[in-house]
């Protein structure tokens, strides 16, 4: 079943970035919130990678579904092309100017000097962690997740034994603090890389193409991916920068609203992994019956997994509110932190539910089934034209507190939401790019 090694894929990309978190928890809230505000880099890029490999993946899932096997190839050529290029474009500022990139969270000058440590090393893990990325696409679109899967767990095992030796001087190595923790990041992602790679030309996948077949991209395929790719980059281009907002109009309240909000957003993202997971891999399943032109039976696959989706929604939602607790334990924080975490907390235990289904509709049935422009106009004015002004109004404004701010954030997905379910049984999101 392609949702299982999906969603366990997705978990454990998330993991990753949390380790370095944990694992540098005894260095102090300084550190805690320098890695956090690199990571917020490193999630923007990733966004941006996860837009172009989206919007490929829309046209790879059509094209496997319609069996023409040379463009699924010419997908991942055109892919991988744009996935380095957006490499180099975070790759250089984090070199150059990292102390700047993280001066634009928080000015706090321990903060600043952990922060451009850590960037300036981990940076270049990015291509690698591109290139895993549009193999990765084209992997679970040609229903071969399970690569993926064992790739990025190798990746994980690798990250924490590197960890371990690294950031507190294990094995007669020197004691490395947070440079361990960027350095350790950058071998498990050429680790993952070369699993991935090695596997798809040991066993000659669909993907185990020669240069020629992958970059011997005719025009009009360029010009027909990027009409309907280019909405999917788009909108997770502006869903990055909105997210970036919020992430900069909490900083401004005070280092301990960083540490909560890296806390929180690192629990958040493995809750939400499972059903990012589901979404994608039901998007490749409606892709391929868009693609192979069977309408109906898409429409229906996704109804009875929308109604799955909002069924496993809540039971997380509902262990997560009992287990909460828990979830800080391998965090190193004063009682204060600790206690205005766990009531943000109760608030990402309802907002969980709503973003399950909004990702699921937006990304999951309505860009694989073709309507890219209409997903990113939903998610896109959701978050400008309702979330964003409100939070930056209210908290740099009226300095409404962390807590209040995370409610009037809940907003924007209660408009998506509101606005995606009629769509999603009007039908009108069902459209073959591969046969227009």
């Amino acid at each position: 079943m392609l949702m299982v090694p999906m969603a366990l894929k997705e978990l454990i990309a998330a993991f990753v970035n949390l380790l370095d978190t944990v694992m540098l928890g005894e260095f102090g809230k300084d550190v805690i919130a320098a890695v956090g505000i690199a990571n917020q880099w490193y999630f923007l890029f990733t966004v941006v990678v996860f837009g172009t490999c989206g919007g490929a993946g829309v046209f790879a899932s059509q094209y496997w579904g319609a069996n023409d096997l040379p463009k699924v190839k010419r997908v991942l050529g055109l892919n991988i092309i744009l996935v380095i290029a957006a490499s180099f474009l975070f790759i250089t500022p984090a070199l150059l100017i990292p102390d700047r990139i993280i001066y634009i969270f928080r000015k706090d000058p321990a903060v600043i000097k952990y922060g451009a440590e850590y960037i300036r090393i981990a940076c270049f893990s990015y291509l690698f962690a591109a290139l895993t990325s549009a193999y990765d696409m084209s992997l679970c679109c040609s229903e071969n997740a399970n690569v993926s899967f064992v790739s990025r767990f190798v990746g994980l095992l690798t990250n924490f034994v590197l960890n371990w030796i690294l950031i507190y001087g294990k094995l007669g190595f020197p004691r490395l603090g947070i440079k361990g923790a960027a350095i350790a990041t950058i071998i498990a992602r050429i680790t993952e890389l070369a699993i991935i790679l090695g596997v798809i030309y040991g066993k000659k996948l669909v993907q185990s193409a020669k240069l020629k077949e992958l970059f011997d991209i005719p025009k009009d395929m360029i010009g027909g991916y990027f009409k309907a790719a280019l909405p999917v980059m788009l909108n997770e281009g502006a869903w990055a920068l909105g997210t970036t907002v919020y992430s900069w109009v909490y900083a401004q309240i005070s280092t301990d609203a960083v540490v909560i909000t890296v806390i929180v957003q690192n629990i958040e993202r493995l809750l939400l992994v499972f059903f990012h997971g589901g979404g994608n891999a039901a998007g490749i399943m409606i892709g391929k019956l868009v693609g192979g032109g069977d309408y109906d039976k898409a429409y229906n696959t996704a109804k009875k997994l929308f109604v799955l989706n909002m069924i496993f929604s809540l039971c997380v939602s509902l262990i997560f509110v009992a287990v909460r607790p828990l979830t800080l334990l391998p965090y190193k924080v004063t009682p204060e932190i600790r206690q205005e975490t766990l009531n943000i907390l109760i608030l990402t235990a309802v907002l969980m539910n709503i973003k399950a289904l909004t990702f699921f509709l937006i990304v999951g049935v309505f860009r694989n089934g073709g309507a890219t422009r209409n997903a990113a106009f939903i998610d896109i004015g959701s978050m400008w034209l309702i979330g964003v002004p409100i939070v930056v109004f209210c908290g740099l404004v009226l300095k409404v507190p962390l807590f209040y701010l995370y409610i009037l954030m809940m907003t924007e997905e209660v408009v998506k939401i509101a606005v995606s379910v009629p769509y999603f049984f009007s039908r009108k999101w069902i459209k073959n790019l591969v046969r227009q």
